[in-house]
């Protein structure tokens, strides 16, 4: 876990910071003025700490499974955070949407297959999420308090994981493009080659080079082309 400054850290706070963290730490962020929505998820191999602008519980970290939508917004939350996010203090901190002022937070850029997707806003966390105390889980009592309450004021998952998925699809699809037109540009190539062969009885090691030599003149113009011809088709 790599950590960034802006502004500047007192030593007193620079104290606290522990680089060889293990933590696992993934956001996921809604905007939407003063209506906005978070989940903040923080864990080691036993615990786990989640956040929401309803308040904050630490469950054993294999129970989460248990729990079908808080669990389906943890894995999206994985999916699209960056998986070493980097760790902020701004001095002047934020409050914002949040209870209290806030210093520490990441941005909360979404990430799919480490590329970026979008730009969003900065999760402010109550503390440095690498020093939030996981060692003691909250009460059964808390916990199902905490869950009734997500339960019935979190939208359905569904509806991201559709998007995420037509993301991927899309994905798949321009991958799929590029690839076909690679392989018709390297057909094209072959059969003038071969054209060429039995008119000049050339053996196949100098065919095989030129092919070579022509294919790595080409890649330098077939992403060019390419990306042309996507913005054709996009509008």
């Amino acid at each position: 876990m790599s950590y960034s400054i802006q502004n500047y850290i007192d030593s007193s706070i620079s104290g606290d910071i522990d680089i060889h963290s293990s933590r696992d730490i993934s956001t996921f962020y809604s905007f939407n003025g003063n209506k906005s929505r978070y989940m903040f998820f923080v864990s080691d191999s036993k615990n786990i700490y989640i956040e929401t602008h309803k308040g904050a519980v630490i469950i054993p970290y294999e129970h989460i499974a248990k729990y079908n939508k808080l669990h389906a917004y943890y894995i999206i939350s994985l999916q699209i955070t960056s998986r070493q996010p980097k760790i902020y203090y701004c001095k002047s901190g934020y409050k914002g949407i949040y209870k209290e002022h806030r210093k520490w937070y990441i941005m909360s850029n979404i990430y799919w297959k480490s590329m970026n997707m979008s730009y969003g806003d900065y999760c402010y966390f109550k503390d440095n999420p690498n020093n939030i105390d996981l060692h003691i889980c909250d009460t059964c009592k808390d916990i199902a308090s905490f869950i009734f309450g997500f339960n019935n004021s979190e939208q359905d998952p569904s509806k991201i994981s559709n998007w995420l998925i037509n993301y991927e699809i899309t994905c798949i699809y321009n991958e799929l493009y590029n690839c076909e037109v690679i392989i018709n540009i390297a057909k094209g190539s072959y059969k003038l080659l071969e054209i060429i062969k039995r008119h000049f009885g050339i053996n196949n090691d100098i065919v095989l080079k030129i092919f070579n030599y022509i294919n790595i003149s080409q890649d330098i113009n077939i992403s060019q082309d390419i990306n042309i011809s996507q913005d054709i088709n996009i509008s």
